[in-house]
């Protein structure tokens, strides 16, 4: 069912542009949340020592090595990371202020072009720092981090409220288009002016008083509210006496929890942490409900409760902090502050296609629940369905309905076969070739580094970071260590795939989950999406796409691992090398046809709608978040077997600022990547038509925002996006 797409809302992105309050917000939710949530972890098993003291030059703006320099991230130690990175926050205040305060006339070029190429020692110490936080955290560069990252808030303020700096890029703004060059240069001119208005430049000086306040606080209480969740997740586990508790969960599973206790200081019991590659296998497959029941309450109760990880009053701080946010810029609610730069528009907009869809998946839940039912009463359970027997009995029903075992996949998805068979598919639709190289500085002995190119030139460096180790954020994230850059000179980029695959105790080659495979797929929509970057200039990357398209991409690329060329080619068992069955592909295709992808269920549109609405109310009230969760979830009828993929407490996306009023963004995302899909899909070569994929490369993947991406989509399809693209995908439109 849609609840085993959970962590799906914890995958994390990274962008390219940090020279804005908004870009910035952006990074760190991106290596992102890595930054605000995955930040309190012990030691690294791995860390890579230091092989010569690091200058200060070395880890900001002139890396070293091959592709126009790497991240060295062998060269870094917590204290010189430090250092550079107060050096860089200095040496961005000192080119502003040069902007600023030049003589001559304003012109496109020492005043919007030159703060675009402004800050790249910042961004190489923000890379860093990023990596280390999210990949291979100590308490040494959590501290870092605590210590610095006020810096950046202070100084987005210092650039945002700099009167005379916003004085030249208005006056080149109201003589467009004469003020610049071309017009990608204008477009620039028009996105940095409108980014300031919203960062508040256009205000009186108390109201930017007020806000500087309010940011500064907002900053500290997102950052505690994801440091408290990171640091709860790592302190609750369910302890286990013997194996026969975990039975149904299979034997490399339970040699896991054996690990994972061991590994806790308790050898010979077994342990079930509060992570999701160990919570989910037990929903799924533990044949004991008592422990089913555990678990899930455990999981579900993240983030509140009481004691020292409570997020409850935070919660209501940074709601009432946002409303006043919001007040100050002249907007109604957070939520109308939020939506105004998206595709949406406003919040109207993006409720209206959440809740038309909850009305349409609201009967097809309650079918399904009673599906479940009767499986369960067939067995004599004597039990209702409840929310921890929904991934248990969903199993059967698809055993039952669509002869599928989601377990006899595994042996099928090798990590290796997936990895290779993501990249060929980007080789045949996209052109890309992908040749591993070595000697690259890496912050783990596991990670690898591949050269891309096309047509022999290269185009960028992907790192692929797959393995769960000490130190490293959970879930799956795509990275920018650095954007790319298409001006004079060309500046390529440097993307990573991570993801935490747990090794098997053995050390022998993990097999995938299809949702774990199919995760990997997404996350490499992100990382050629940051590839195929075809901007100038920083501020119109690929990551600075409207928000509510962000996901477009990656949502799209999921679709390659179900094609059966994929499939057929890569998709072999382990041990054998025999393809998979035509049986098993054939029920995996009807079980994902059941199941949907995770934004077309009510578990995420429950999170989706409360995030919206507890943002609507976003005014300057106080709000007690979990007593309005509650009410929005009874007044839209939800079924009580069912709950959201992430409770308020826990609910990472609401409570960071590119997300918060934008958990919608999933569905709308996944409408347009419906729409997408539906025009290779008429195509003579299907996903694999170089036509319509050299087409979608170049209207969609390389523009970034160098052109609103309502004209670019609107180039691609030929029309304005279909919203029933994606009803029509699952077969959901009759009946209207």
């Amino acid at each position: 069912m849609g609840a085993r797409r959970a962590h799906k809302l914890r995958n994390v992105k990274a962008s390219p542009d940090t020279g804005s309050r908004a870009g910035r917000s952006r990074l760190r939710l991106a290596v992102g949340i890595a930054v605000l949530v995955f930040t309190c972890f012990p030691q690294p098993a791995h860390s890579a020592p230091p092989v010569e003291r690091p200058s200060l030059e070395l880890l900001t703006t002139d890396w070293p090595g091959p592709y126009g320099g790497l991240p060295p991230v062998d060269r870094v130690t917590p204290t010189a990371l430090e250092a550079a990175y107060r050096r860089a926050v200095d040496l961005k205040r000192a080119e502003f202020d040069a902007i600023a305060t030049n003589p001559a006339a304003p012109t496109f070029e020492n005043t919007v072009a030159a703060l675009d190429r402004s800050g790249t020692a910042l961004l190489r110490a923000e890379r860093l720092l990023q990596i280390f936080t999210s990949t291979a955290s100590t308490p040494e560069i959590r501290g870092v981090s605590a210590s610095v990252l006020p810096l950046s808030a202070s100084l987005d303020d210092e650039i945002a409220f700099n009167d005379r700096l916003f004085a030249r890029v208005g006056a080149l703004r109201d003589a467009l288009p004469e003020s610049a060059p071309t017009p990608e240069a204008r477009r620039l001119v028009t996105v940095v002016y409108e980014d300031f208005v919203r960062r508040g430049a256009a205000l009186d000086r108390q109201a930017r008083k007020r806000l500087k306040v309010v940011n500064a606080r907002l900053a500290s209480l997102i950052a505690q509210f994801g440091q408290n969740l990171a640091r709860e997740e790592e302190s609750l586990v369910i302890w286990l006496d013997s194996p026969d508790e975990l039975e149904g969960v299979g034997a490399d599973r339970i040699e896991i929890a054996r690990e994972a206790a061991r590994a806790r200081g308790r050898p010979g019991k077994f342990a079930v942490p509060m992570q999701r590659p160990s919570v989910w296998p037990v929903l799924t497959h533990a044949k004991s409900r008592q422990l089913r029941e555990r678990v899930f309450n455990l999981w579900a109760s993240r983030g509140n409760n009481r004691g020292e990880f409570d997020d409850v009053p935070l919660m209501t701080e940074i709601l009432e902090l946002r409303g006043q946010k919001a007040r100050l810029m002249g907007f109604p609610s957070y939520a109308h502050l939020a939506t105004a730069a998206r595709m949406a528009g406003t919040p109207e907009v993006a409720s209206a296609m959440l809740e038309r869809a909850w009305q349409r998946l609201l009967p097809h839940t309650q079918e399904e629940i009673a599906a479940l039912q009767a499986i369960a009463d067939a067995e004599s359970a004597d039990l209702e369905i409840a929310p921890w027997d929904r991934l248990y009995y969903a199993e059967k029903l698809r055993a039952r309905e669509f002869g599928f075992d989601s377990e006899a996949v595994r042996p099928y998805l090798p990590l290796q076969s997936v990895l290779h068979g993501m990249m060929w598919a980007a080789a045949e639709s996209f052109g890309l070739a992908f040749r591993e190289v070595h000697g690259i500085p890496v912050i783990a002995p596991e990670v690898s580094v591949y050269e891309v190119t096309r047509e022999g030139h290269v185009v960028g460096l992907l790192y692929i970071d797959i393995f769960q180790r000490t130190g490293k954020g959970p879930a799956s994230w795509a990275a920018e260590y650095r954007p790319a850059e298409r001006g004079d000179p060309a500046v390529l980029p440097v993307v990573a795939l991570h993801s935490n695959v747990v090794r098997p105790p053995d050390g022998s080659s993990p097999l995938l989950t299809w949702e774990v495979a199919n995760v990997i797929f997404h996350e490499f929509g992100h990382a050629l999406h940051m590839l195929s970057n075809g901007a100038s200039y920083r501020a119109l990357g690929s990551l600075r796409v409207p928000f509510d398209f962000i996901e477009t991409p990656s949502l799209f690329n999921e679709r390659w691992l179900r094609d059966h060329r994929v499939l057929e080619r890569f998709a072999r068992h382990h041990a054998t090398g025999q393809p998979m069955p035509d049986a098993l592909v054939a029920g995996l295709e009807r079980s994902l046809q059941h199941d949907r992808v995770f934004s077309m269920t009510l578990d995420y549109l429950a999170t989706a709608i409360v995030d919206m609405r507890l943002h609507v109310m976003s005014d300057g009230r106080r709000i007690d978040a979990v007593a309005e969760e509650a009410r929005i979830l009874e007044e839209l009828h939800m079924p009580s077997a069912v709950r959201p993929l992430l409770g308020v407490s826990h609910a990472v996306h609401t409570f960071t600022e590119a997300y918060a009023a934008g958990v919608y963004t999933y569905l709308w995302s996944d409408t347009l990547a419906a729409d997408i899909a539906e025009s290779f899909i008429a195509a003579p070569g299907g996903l694999f038509d170089r036509d319509v994929a050299a087409r979608y490369r170049r209207t969609i993947l390389e523009v970034g925002n160098t052109r609103p991406i309502s004209e670019a989509f609107r180039e691609f399809r030929g029309r304005d996006p279909d919203p029933d693209a994606l009803f029509r995908r699952f077969d959901l439109i009759r009946g209207e």
